[in-house]
């Protein structure tokens, strides 16, 4: 029994030394780090917030760098995907981070239209304006582009969750902004002509294009509150 032990421990090492999702086992941010169940509300687009029963988590854990000041956070808003390492002050139980963070994964980019801004997605390409040359220009807009965490606060023991289980508390705000950006028109390939005589053009995006919104009305602020997960079925 001691022997078949001790092979299971060896490989279980062997399996955490493989894993690379692990930025460090020995976290400086410990009192950060967990997953959490989460409910999301945004203040201006209440049809985009989210309930427990959404399944929708919060993960915070440590950077390869493995500072006390350095924290991975990665959770969903309005269906998007964010992730982004902040730089935060305080301690767990009051924590900000004091700029604004890259997200890894951007959100949905859009186009201008005649009738509002659009998705750009071939989806869309009928409310698109119809370029006549190569080299003109069409403003846009990417979701989610930056995160600011403006207040943060772990509270051990201070959530009861949905099944009656006493858990570990989370509350973000969150300030989520949007980057400006351009299209460019380009000629299409001879091809896609409706008619081989006139040359045909489309939008992409212009490399580099992106800047920040200077509206902050543009910016998007969510609160983020839940309870760390417990794996207990009636908290889901």
């Amino acid at each position: 029994m001691k022997r078949l032990l001790f092979a299971s421990i060896i490989a279980a090492m062997a399996f955490t030394a493989c894993d690379n999702n692990i930025d460090n086992w020995y976290s400086e941010t410990f009192d950060y780090s967990g997953r959490f169940v989460i409910a999301a509300e945004c203040d201006e687009y209440a049809d985009d917030n989210s309930t427990y029963h959404d399944a929708i988590e919060a993960m915070i854990y440590n950077t390869a760098a493995n500072t006390a000041n350095e924290i991975w956070l990665e959770t969903e808003v309005a269906g998007t995907h964010i992730k982004s390492r902040l730089s935060i002050s305080g301690n767990s139980s009051s924590f900000k981070a004091a700029e604004a963070a890259n997200t890894a994964k951007p959100g949905t980019i859009y186009i201008d239209t005649d009738y509002g801004l659009a998705p750009f997605s071939s989806a869309y390409a009928a409310y698109f304006r119809v370029p006549t040359a190569a080299g003109q220009s069409n403003d846009g807009i990417e979701l989610y582009t930056r995160v600011t965490l403006e207040e943060g606060k772990i509270v051990p023991k201070g959530a009861i969750t949905p099944g009656g289980n006493t858990s570990d508390s989370v509350y973000l705000r969150l300030t989520l902004h949007h980057d400006l950006v351009k299209f460019v028109s380009y000629e299409l390939p001879a091809a896609d002509w409706e008619d081989p005589a006139v040359p045909e053009y489309g939008w992409r995006l212009q490399a580099n294009s992106n800047s920040n919104a200077a509206d902050a009305d543009y910016d998007e602020h969510w609160t983020v509150a839940g309870f760390r997960y417990t794996g207990f079925p009636e908290d889901r």
